[in-house]
């Protein structure tokens, strides 16, 4: 089945338009992590192809939000990751059940515990210090932002090298991970800096606060010991290297350390990371009781879902997944420093991904693509439901994909394209990067994928017959991202019809939205076409 342009079209969506419970939307706050996708989409996939009590996978759930949607939704979720955080805060997030005054209790416990051990290394006469400006290039006229007790009344002021670079002496009882960083990260911003192992991503002072609290942490009898690991794992990033006062920890997706870094108190932002898992677990606690949900069974496998053993044949009722987008999130070198902490390993072997220090190119991922979807096909059960969430600017994976989709013997079912509302960096200053997440369905009819002995389709075709259907003042089409979303989805609603794309190389995001601002080239077409049978000739005739 393909899908026609005016389909399509009516499926360009803007997150925004979309009503939904944005107190709810505090979810988020449980913990940073990639590829995100809004709950409130992820729920309207769940309501329209499954139903309550029926089997949803997600093969790679990352930080669970499909899992949560799923288990308030009254499903049955199994879910698989090779990320050892990952799972560990999904299986946290999909965990309905909270209890207030336990988790108040415990951090009084805690903060009695350690308070009086962390707050002294940041003090300057009678304030503390909430952070300082540590980076050689700091253009300030101060380099430190003090308060009182309670983190109020916030003064800039410049504080003495003694204040700024404290002696601090480490028990030897007192533990911290201290391993070397891989020989080398494929998006590796950092060694040059002299930073070897994850504790060089700290200052002295930091660590010394982390790894006291992180030892009260594992030490304390605490119920919620998760939820605080949690938090504290979350606090991590932000008392690291990586972060200055304009710049977030990993905000373009690698160890990134700004030559003007600050040094924040781990204690106060602690603090901040517990607030926040207090507001998600609150929020989801009061959605699960509104929803009545019932005791639906979930589990998640710190396993690669290329082989998912745990899941019989035909068992699943609805997949929903966003697997790994090439080469763009290297995800066991952003975890890194948090599994180091929770002494956790990432088994690299199997993940999914374009990484040449790991020796996989594209062919590599797409092998990888390929087993992927031959299990997606196994466990689907007759005529259940497939929806790939993809965020990819690389059209020729799309391609890949939606070849081995339709030659494993699904049928396309809808194309919906959701702008992109999570990335400032993306909206704002990166022109030709992705703008919108792709959600794609499929259902498993088990029949026999069309022939493709149709002739090959062009890019320039494509544009035209766009352009030529919806009229070239169609405002619609004509912001050059909706134009790019469109062409996507001709694109793969295409393939399942059985035509064959021409000139890969040519499908960057940058030359799709330049076809639309050229005229139509029927000329230039033809004599490519010329060029292209005449290539085939020759290689015919060698």
């Amino acid at each position: 089945m393909s899908l026609t342009i005016s389909q399509i079209v009516k499926n360009l969506v803007d997150v925004n338009d979309i009503k939904h419970d944005r107190q709810y939307s505090r979810v988020a706050k449980l913990h940073k992590y990639w590829s995100r996708k809004p709950w409130f989409v992820v729920d309207q996939y769940i309501e329209k192809y499954s139903k309550k009590d029926h089997v949803v996978l997600d093969p790679f759930c990352g930080s669970g939000i499909i899992g949560l949607q799923s288990v308030l939704a009254d499903r049955n979720f199994i879910g698989y990751d090779l990320n050892p955080f990952a799972v560990f805060l999904a299986k946290n997030s999909m965990d309905v059940s909270y209890d207030p005054v336990s988790f108040e209790d415990e951090f009084s416990v805690i903060e009695k515990a350690v308070r009086e051990k962390i707050m002294p290394l940041y003090t300057t006469k009678d304030k503390y210090i909430l952070y300082t400006i540590l980076g050689k290039k700091n253009s300030k006229d101060y380099n430190a932002v003090i308060a009182d007790s309670s983190f109020r009344n916030k003064q800039k002021v410049s504080l003495t090298q003694d204040d700024l670079e404290p002696t601090v002496k480490f028990p030897k009882s007192l533990k911290y991970p201290d391993m070397d960083f891989p020989e080398k990260f494929y998006k590796d911003r950092f060694s040059y800096k002299g930073v070897k192992k994850v504790s060089d991503m700290f200052t002295k002072r930091n660590l010394f606060a982390l790894a006291t609290l992180h030892t009260a942490i594992k030490e304390l009898p605490l119920k919620n010991r998760d939820l605080f690991m949690l938090a504290f794992t979350n606090t991590l990033l932000h008392v690291s290297k990586l972060k200055a006062e304009n710049v977030r920890p990993l905000g373009v997706n690698n160890f990134w350390i700004p030559d003007d870094f600050i040094e924040e108190n781990v204690w106060w932002r602690f603090v901040d990371r517990v607030d926040n898992v207090k507001m998600a677990k609150v929020v989801i606690s009061e959605k699960a009781s509104r929803n009545k949900v019932s005791k639906p069974s979930s589990k998640i496998y710190n396993k690669s879902s290329l082989k998912m053993a745990e899941v019989k044949p035909s068992s699943v009722d609805y997949l929903i997944t966003d697997p790994p987008y090439g080469d763009t999130i290297q995800y066991s070198e952003l975890s890194y420093i948090w599994n180091c902490w929770l002494e956790k390993a990432f088994e690299i072997e199997d993940e999914v991904i374009i990484n040449p220090v790991q020796k996989k190119g594209v062919n590599e991922y797409y092998d990888q693509l390929t087993a992927f979807i031959g299990e997606a096909k196994r466990v689907l059960k007759k005529d259940a439901y497939f929806t790939l969430a993809f965020h990819n600017k690389d059209l020729k994976i799309w391609i890949s994909l939606a070849e081995l989709i339709r030659d494993h013997g699904m049928e396309l079912v809808d194309i919906s394209s959701y702008d992109t509302f999570g990335s400032p960096y993306n909206k704002n200053w990166a022109k030709f990067s992705p703008k919108s997440d792709f959600y794609v369905t499929f259902v498993n009819s088990q029949k026999k994928a069309p022939a493709t002995n149709k002739k090959a389709i062009y890019p320039d075709e494509i544009a035209d017959e766009i352009v030529k259907c919806l009229g070239k003042n169609n405002d619609k089409l004509f912001n050059l991202n909706k134009a790019y979303d469109l062409f996507v989805g001709v694109v793969i609603s295409k393939i399942f019809d059985g035509s064959q794309v021409a000139e890969h190389e040519r499908m960057s995001i940058e030359n799709i939205t330049n076809l639309f601002q050229d005229v139509p080239r029927e000329e230039k077409r033809e004599q490519k076409k010329k060029e292209v049978q005449q290539s085939l000739f020759k290689l015919q005739h060698v």
